[in-house]
């Protein structure tokens, strides 16, 4: 979808969708994940789409 709509800034996980900010209950890793897409705000636009290493553990 990013390649369509060519956003300014884009982060992508290997969280599940549904799940796009992490695991359900698990404030921790939701802060990580939003604190790491609004940094991008504050760096020059555009970028190239950001690969976080964030994942949903089973």
């Amino acid at each position: 979808m990013t390649r369509l709509t060519m956003p300014p800034r884009a982060t992508f996980t290997r969280l599940a969708r549904g799940a796009t900010l992490g695991r359900p209950g698990d404030a921790a890793q939701q802060r990580r994940v939003l604190e790491a897409t609004l940094a991008l705000l504050a760096r020059d636009a555009p970028l190239e789409p950001v690969q976080l290493d964030e994942r949903l553990e089973r």
